[in-house]
């Protein structure tokens, strides 16, 4: 039932929302002056909650330009090297998804500055000017932001943790190792759930960021980052620490992986992003504050730590007219509300009238008003910090890392990428 009224509720947000953009959307949605034919957009959402929030949203873009046709651009990783290849190469897609950040940088000369659309179109309406940093390269805007993914979260099973008198929400890395203990000496002997190599380099950003607070974690992914001191070497420990209370990560594994020994009761902590939020509420039928709880991960509980979902306009679109009717819905407040009341993300936009708030799940509101007021970061694992290639680097050392275990090694690799 809880499955059902959830899908219920979020459905209506996305019929309410096309409703409202095809009613008052602007004079190009009208069929005889709007933009017509194909729109190719790339944007990775091919399954699961992502996928949901898209139809969402192209509920919102058939309401703003009834005779454009949506086609997926969807040949390769949005956010890999392939994509930036293909930008090169020619033709691009009409628009596609990155994150904001360092990865918009590497793009940016393959794309369209956006400045006018935005004085023009509006496009700033509702964004905080810490978010405005993350779309610029140089002087320029380069991307309309579309979403927000937080990314750092410590989610945790309440009936264990109730069943070991541990807490939810430990304010430091090290008192989450005592509180993983306290489970452990419960009965359950591995009380962390641990993925795959990607999931190794989460646990390592966060520990990183709890270990510096941001300004020195930026710092480390510059050249002669500090990652020779004290507070490096401790984090770094603490990740082999942490690895020794969990199943031991798989090569082939994901984060499914890890929220599945966790929603079965297997784990009783994760430290992952929001999108695993929908999947325990949805695809478990587990109850929000009831059957598990949500914290800011230890020790990261002032930064909002999170990888932004933007669309950019490629140099040479085939279809500009529908590329910015589509940038249009990506900007509006009912597009967003479409699109990530319907995957569990926050919109980047933080003027929702308190009535749009109340649709939002339990987690949702909680982690809109931590949107508002804590301080943004980009993601390492899951984009903005680093470009691609780098990214990359800092994933293989990870991995290598599951192998060895040798931190010093994992310090010197990490340095290079």
């Amino acid at each position: 039932m809880q499955i059902t009224r959830r899908g219920v509720l979020l459905g209506a947000v996305a019929a309410a929302c096309a409703t409202v953009l095809a009613r008052f959307g602007p004079a190009e949605a009208s069929s005889a002056d709007g933009p017509a034919g194909l729109l190719e957009v790339s944007t990775g959402w091919t399954s699961g909650p992502e996928q949901n929030g898209l139809q969402a949203l192209l509920a919102g873009l058939k309401g703003r330009a009834p005779d454009v046709t949506f086609v997926s651009g969807d040949t390769s990783d949005p956010r890999g090297v392939d994509l930036a290849a293909r930008l090169a190469a020619g033709p691009p897609p009409d628009s596609l998804r990155c994150s904001g950040g360092a990865e918009l940088a590497e793009l940016a000369d393959r794309l369209e500055p956006l400045d006018g659309m935005f004085r023009s179109r509006g496009w700033s309406a509702g964004l905080p000017g810490s978010l405005l940093a993350r779309l610029r390269v140089g002087s320029s805007l380069y991307a309309v932001p579309a979403g927000v993914r937080r990314t750092n979260l410590l989610w945790s099973d309440a009936r264990l943790l109730a069943a070991a008198g541990a807490s939810p929400a430990p304010p430091r890395p090290g008192l989450l190792v005592a509180e993983l203990q306290r489970v452990a000496a419960a009965g359950l002997r591995t009380p962390l759930a641990v993925g795959g190599p990607a999931e190794v380099l989460h646990l390592l950003e966060t520990l990183l960021l709890a270990a510096h607070g941001p300004d020195a974690f930026a710092a480390l992914w510059r050249p002669g980052g500090p990652w020779r001191d004290a507070a490096t070497d401790s984090a770094l420990r603490l990740l082999d620490t942490l690895l020794d209370l969990a199943v031991p990560p798989a090569p082939d594994a994901d984060w499914t992986d890890a929220a599945h020994r966790f929603g079965s009761g297997q784990a009783a902590y994760l430290l992952t992003g929001d999108w695993v939020e929908g999947w325990l509420r949805d695809s478990l039928g587990l109850r929000p504050g009831v059957d598990y709880r949500w914290a800011a991960a230890p020790g990261t509980g002032e930064v909002f730590q999170s990888r932004v979902d933007v669309f950019v306009l490629p140099r040479g679109a085939r279809h500009r007219p529908a590329a910015l009717a589509w940038l249009d819905v990506c900007a509006s407040l009912d597009g967003q509300v479409a699109l990530n009341g319907a995957r569990a993300a926050v919109p980047a936009r933080t003027d929702l009238p308190e009535p749009t708030r109340a649709l939002f799940g339990p987690y949702a509101r909680w982690s809109l008003d931590e949107w508002r007021g804590r301080r943004p970061l980009d993601s390492l694992t899951h984009g903005g910090l680093l470009g691609a290639r780098r990214r990359a680097a800092a994933l293989g050392a990870a991995t290598a890392f599951t192998g060895h275990r040798d931190s010093a090694r994992l310090a010197r690799e990490l340095a290079l990428a």
